[in-house]
């Protein structure tokens, strides 16, 4: 069995007619049914790193106050969420129901 050597593997040209696509993650997480849907995916996949992502990636893009009416949460609760705290699964429920309301 040959030994992994990186020297020997050879770039990868990607031509420009082929080449990779833009996404706009801004516009993306703008989009609250792709991203009531990406969070559906992840919950029933398991995916807990994937699901708190996209949370957070969503409040950063988001108009925090106006998701804080509408979940009927403080906006204290909002901001933490979105930096990153461990939230409940009440809170949880409010903001994914604010989202999908939204859609």
């Amino acid at each position: 069995m040959k030994k992994f050597n990186i020297e020997a593997m050879k770039p990868l040209r990607i031509k420009k007619k082929n080449g990779l696509l833009k996404i706009d993650p801004k516009k993306f997480l703008r989009d609250r049914q792709l991203v009531a849907k990406s969070l559906a995916e992840a919950l029933i996949s398991g995916d807990q790193e994937a699901f708190q992502e996209i949370i957070m990636g969503y409040l950063s893009v988001v108009n925090k106050e106006e998701l804080a009416r509408s979940a009927n949460l403080p906006i204290a609760t909002i901001r933490r969420v979105a930096a990153g705290s461990n939230y409940n699964i009440e809170t949880l429920l409010k903001i994914t129901s604010a989202i999908d309301r939204a859609a």
